[in-house]
């Protein structure tokens, strides 16, 4: 029996002493060179670039869907406001899963608008305007403003696909928005 007792004892001592020196390399302390050097074995996923605009709180409607690029799918048109120094732009996100960032926002990829148009806030009524609608300068080189029917017909276009309307509520400014031969165009109505 004294022998179990002092296996038992012995057994417990290598136990004890074991876990103590485990314990001791596991809070063992690196230095800051260690420490750096570590950090830059760890690999770090990119930070993703988060857009820095919202949905254009200032707009009645900020969202609108149509076939823009004429593929069949459903493309949705937002107006947004950059968070940081408060200028409106147009994201659009095509059916195909191609995100574009029209205007002067962080990540633009077109830049159709003029720039004294490119303030958003005035185009406060946002519509589609239908595929096959004729366009065409709307005014003549003197800056007088003409209809259709004044127009020669090798100076109209017909809109392939469908288009975003914008303009300014009760007023004659407005534009259209359209996809044509794989870019975005600006159109001038009124």
């Amino acid at each position: 029996m004294k022998k179990h007792i002092a296996l038992a004892v012995c057994g417990s001592f290598l136990i004890f002493t074991n876990c103590q020196t485990k314990e001791k390399e596991q809070t063992a302390t690196l230095s800051a060179e260690e420490i750096e050097n570590y950090a830059e074995e760890i690999p770090h996923p990119p930070k993703e670039e988060q857009p820095d605009f919202i949905l254009s709180p200032d707009h009645k409607t900020n969202t609108i869907s149509l076939d823009i690029d004429g593929d069949g799918q459903t493309d949705y048109i937002e107006i947004v406001k950059s968070t940081s120094d408060g200028s409106y732009g147009i994201v659009v996100k095509r059916g195909n899963g191609t995100l574009d960032i029209i205007g002067p926002l962080t990540g633009s990829t077109h830049r159709v608008l003029s720039i004294d148009m490119e303030d958003l806030i005035w185009a406060q009524d946002i519509s589609v305007e239908e595929k096959n609608t004729v366009i065409y300068e709307v005014t003549d080189e003197n800056g007088d403003l003409r209809s259709e029917e004044d127009v020669p017909d090798e100076e109209k276009s017909i809109l392939p696909y469908e288009s975003l309307h914008l303009s300014v509520p009760e007023s004659c400014g407005s534009g259209l928005l359209y996809w044509l031969d794989g870019t975005y165009h600006w159109h001038q109505t009124s």
